[in-house]
């Protein structure tokens, strides 16, 4: 029994124990730096997509303030058919990237109900502009949900300083 605890057995263990030790603290400290590369790596992705989105989402907003009701609780057929063309070719090109699939989702609504044609006599019914008015609302509100997240970020960052003064 005294020999199988000599110093070269003891030695060659507690070498062997250290490395696990030393092998485990190599993936941890390996996984952690993976971890913050990817978070670095994701912030760096996201700032260019807002930045595209703040260059390109304005012109959304501004096609979309033209649908307004006139007298008569209706729309103008011809602005809504400049509307729907004007915002069919704003989707094209790098928005097509950028856009949130809610956001998209949305868009296709919008799209689909102003390219309708007017049920009454060449004006719209109070279904159609009901449906056109819901379109057009629910498109702007995805618009401003996709930039949700940066005042998200900006109300936390905010409130941090004020708790720290």
């Amino acid at each position: 029994m005294k020999d199988f605890f000599t110093p070269s057995i003891i030695t060659a263990l507690t070498a062997l124990t250290l490395s696990v030790i030393t092998l485990y603290q190599f993936f941890r400290n390996l996984r952690f730096q993976q971890q913050q590369f990817d978070k670095n790596n994701n912030r760096d992705l996201t700032s260019k997509l807002y930045d595209l989105r703040l260059e390109h989402y304005p012109k959304a907003f501004d096609i979309t303030d033209n649908i307004i009701k006139e007298k008569g609780n209706s729309y103008d057929v011809q602005m809504i058919k400049k509307v729907a063309t004007d915002i069919i070719a704003w989707k094209t090109g790098v928005v097509n990237i950028i856009i949130s699939v809610e956001c998209r989702d949305s868009f296709f609504a919008l799209r689909d109900t102003l390219m309708k044609n007017p049920a009454n006599n060449g004006q719209f019914s109070e279904e159609q502009v009901s449906k056109i008015h819901n379109a057009n609302k629910c498109f702007r509100k995805e618009l401003r949900r996709d930039f949700g997240f940066m005042y998200r970020e900006e109300k936390e960052r905010r409130k941090t300083k004020k708790a720290s003064r």
